[in-house]
């Protein structure tokens, strides 16, 4: 009977502890706590991706504002040469037309015809050697007998614009006025008197 007893008793002990670990496994604040980790992980993986998201756009903007301080820079080259160009800072060598004007033309004319030739595209042009910057006064050349026009740019293009029909040569020409435009490979245009402020001043910080 004693060891009916003692087997008994160790049944019941271990049904005892069976149903506890049962019970701390399904009962409902460890299912509460369960759920919260859960929780708290997908939050965790949820606030990763925001960052990675971020970190992507982020990335992205760098190499965007890369790109942009690459062709702000690039456009700040193109800038600064035309400015070159317009103000004759350096000495320019490449293929455009030598125009051969015999006849004095008048301060108008000779306005005409450098319009003319810039509305082409041409900026870099020289009379009688004397490049012509943004300063120029055009009249200085009016009543000569002879001159000679140097333009660089696009030799074809140049020539045939202007000796077209109702060109700014066919306005120009008259008896006493006689045009010759030659194309050249190589054309050297030196720099021209640089732009003298009498009344600016630079200020030194």
């Amino acid at each position: 009977m004693s060891i009916i007893c003692f087997f008994l008793g160790i049944f019941l002990i271990s049904q005892y502890f069976s149903g506890k670990k049962y019970r701390e496994v399904t009962q409902p604040e460890n299912n509460a706590v369960l759920a919260l980790e859960v929780s708290k992980l997908t939050k965790s993986n949820a606030d990763l991706r925001n960052e990675v998201q971020n970190l992507t756009l982020d990335l992205e903007t760098y190499n965007n504002s890369t790109e942009s301080r690459q062709k702000y820079y690039d456009q700040y080259e193109i800038d600064s040469e035309r400015l070159d160009n317009i103000n004759g800072a350096t000495s320019k060598i490449g293929q455009g037309v030598v125009l051969q004007i015999k006849g004095s033309l008048t301060a108008p004319q000779l306005v005409d015809l450098i319009n003319a030739i810039k509305n082409i595209g041409a900026e870099i042009i020289s009379i009688n050697d004397k490049r012509l910057v943004l300063n120029t006064a055009l009249s200085q050349f009016s009543g000569m007998q002879y001159y000679e026009v140097k333009v660089l740019g696009n030799s074809n293009l140049l020539k045939s614009a202007m000796e077209r029909k109702g060109g700014i040569v066919d306005q120009i020409t008259t008896k006493d006025i006689n045009f010759v435009i030659l194309e050249r490979e190589s054309i050297e245009i030196s720099a021209g008197e640089q732009i003298r402020f009498n009344y600016a001043k630079v200020i030194k910080e």
